[in-house]
């Protein structure tokens, strides 16, 4: 059995540090892989920096002047400050129908509106078009503030009279949106006083004709419906007092015309048999008397007794004792009546044996039957005058009474009234308030419209108008071709730095010392074709020559087409 070949491992060995010997052995060995990115590089910077357009930027200052008239006088009804307000008007100046129309007046962008889609031609528009950020002017705040507003553009005349329009707009969009946005506030506050006034005349149309349908019943009146009432049941307690009065004298003259009729019999018997004796007669005149006195108290309680039925009911404490006591009065009259016929008859049967007087009294019964009957007229005309001033009494006791009832339903009846009367009212005091509130929000949103179209408020001005740059501020060219220098340089280092490290062969002594270990007695230079070497160096002064030759004609070609289409 033949044994197996070992295979071969290759042998790593760590790199040894390098010198500076090292270093600029390596620069030697690669010059060309350095010098040529770096030259590269350098001729790029150049003809980017020339060939790159030259961008003007035109800048103007606008200030922010403070208004004019007092705030704490006349309050703005806008929402937002001037220096909050920039930001939005710039919004809508940088806006798509703006900057088209802006572009189509002063022909902006020509060659980029033939490549591109107008959208991005306005987004480029739109990025060169700058607002600083605002700055006080001054220490005090009646100095305002003020911020700049620049354009960016290859022609510098253009960019000038663009940046004019730009600032321009800045103004006039302020003015025109300020004064759109206080008229429209005040018209609004106009549209919603009339609305407030419609509402609240209306509650006073309700008001007026609720008060006509419900007179007596609201709140106010309710004061004098409770003194009509009182005032009314006055009125009744006068008529009773002069019902039992006429009564009483009604009753006297009804108790006259009776004892003047027992007169007239007393006398007609008396033609006769004589007249009666005084103790007979006094004695009738006493029971007559208490009679008469009876019947007048009677008739006063029931007239008390109607009165209080009016008020009460048969059942309440008050009737029943007038009630009680007007039955005893009437068991006291059936006595005293039955008494008084006694005593009469008594009289006559004590009388009748008298003839003698008789005669002589004769010639005096005409005269005294007739007074005794002018006298018995006379008494019954009074009567009957009594009469018709209780029938008086009697209606209007039963107006005043009806009234009494009328008072009542009203008084029953007003809470309801009263309740759905306060309703309206509360309505109206809260639509009062709210007209008065939206009449003097009007005012003062009508008096800060006037103080923004007299341009006496919060407004901007121009501080600089822009003027024309003399030299573009962009590209810069210095920075430009420095930095394609370095590029090419460290393109160059790397280029040179990847071949060194991939190169693994033994350069000089230091590298055979370092990885063989072993003492170098002597070294064989490399012997090479001297036509080789010739030729070899022939070509690469020839290449480096025409690189050379070629990156200074781009060069300087950048720079002249740079100069002659500047001037």
């Amino acid at each position: 059995m033949q044994p197996q070949p070992t295979q071969e491992v290759p042998l790593s060995v760590p790199r040894r540090q390098f010198d500076v010997e090292d270093y600029i052995d390596v620069l030697r060995r690669h010059r060309s892989w350095i010098l040529a990115p770096t030259f590269a590089g350098l001729v790029l910077g150049v003809i980017v920096a020339y060939l790159w357009p030259d961008s003007y930027r035109a800048s103007g200052m606008i200030r922010i002047v403070p208004p004019k008239v007092p705030s704490q006088l006349v309050p703005t009804n806008l929402t937002e400050a001037m220096t909050q307000k920039v930001a939005g008007i710039h919004q809508t100046i940088v806006s798509r129908p703006i900057l088209t129309n802006v572009i189509q007046t002063y022909n902006l962008y020509p060659d980029e509106r033939k490549r591109r889609p107008m959208e991005d031609v306005i987004e480029q528009m739109r990025a060169a078009i700058g607002v600083g950020q605002l700055r006080g002017l001054g220490r005090g705040m009646s100095s305002g503030s003020a911020f700049s507003v620049t354009f960016s553009y290859s022609d510098k005349r253009l960019a000038t009279q663009v940046c004019s329009d730009i600032i321009t707009r800045f103004v006039d969009e302020s003015t025109s949106s300020r004064s759109q946005q206080t008229m429209t506030t005040t018209q609004f506050f106009r549209e919603q006083l009339d609305a407030a006034k419609t509402e609240l005349e209306d509650l006073d149309r309700r008001m007026a004709m609720f008060r006509s349908r419900n007179v007596g019943q609201l709140p106010e009146q309710e004061q004098g419906l409770f003194n009509r009432l009182t005032a009314l049941e006055s009125s009744v307690q006068s008529i009773n007092s002069s019902m039992s009065r006429v009564n009483q004298e009604k009753l006297q003259l009804e108790t006259n015309i009776r004892m003047l009729r027992d007169q007239a019999m007393a006398r007609a018997s008396q033609g006769g048999s004589g007249q009666l004796g005084p103790g007979g007669q006094r004695q009738a005149t006493s029971a007559e008397a208490r009679l008469a006195e009876i019947n007048r108290e009677i008739a006063r309680l029931e007239n008390s007794i109607s009165v209080m039925k009016e008020t009460y009911t048969e059942t309440h404490p008050d009737v029943r004792r007038v009630a009680s006591f007007l039955e005893m009065k009437k068991r006291e009259q059936a006595q005293a009546s039955a008494e008084a016929q006694a005593a009469v008859l008594e009289a006559n049967a004590a009388q009748q044996g008298r003839a003698g007087a008789g005669s002589a009294a004769a010639p005096a019964g005409p005269r005294m039957d007739f007074e005794t009957a002018s006298a018995i007229a006379r008494v019954q005309s009074a009567l009957q005058a009594k009469d018709m001033e209780l029938e008086d009494m009697a209606r209007r006791l039963r107006d005043t009474q009806a009234k009494i009832r009328e008072a009542n339903a009203q008084i029953q009846a007003s809470p309801v009234a009263q309740q759905e009367y306060i309703q309206l009212v509360r309505q109206r005091t809260m639509a009062q308030d709210r007209f008065n509130d939206l009449s003097g929000k009007t005012q003062m949103s009508a008096m800060a419209t006037e103080v923004e179209s007299r341009q006496q408020g919060e407004t901007l001005e121009i501080l600089e108008q822009p003027v024309m740059p003399t030299e573009p501020f962009s590209p810069k060219r210095e920075i430009i071709v420095i930095a394609g220098l370095i590029v090419g340089i460290g393109i160059g280092v790397g280029m040179a730095s990847a071949r060194e490290i991939k190169d693994s062969s033994l350069k000089n002594l230091k590298d055979v010392r370092a990885y063989t270990k072993l003492t170098v007695l002597g070294s064989i230079p490399l012997l090479e074709n001297d036509f080789v070497v010739r030729r070899r160096r022939r070509l690469g002064w020839l290449a480096w020559a025409a690189a050379l030759l070629l990156g200074v004609l781009l060069m300087t070609g950048s720079v002249v087409y740079y100069y002659t289409s500047r001037a």
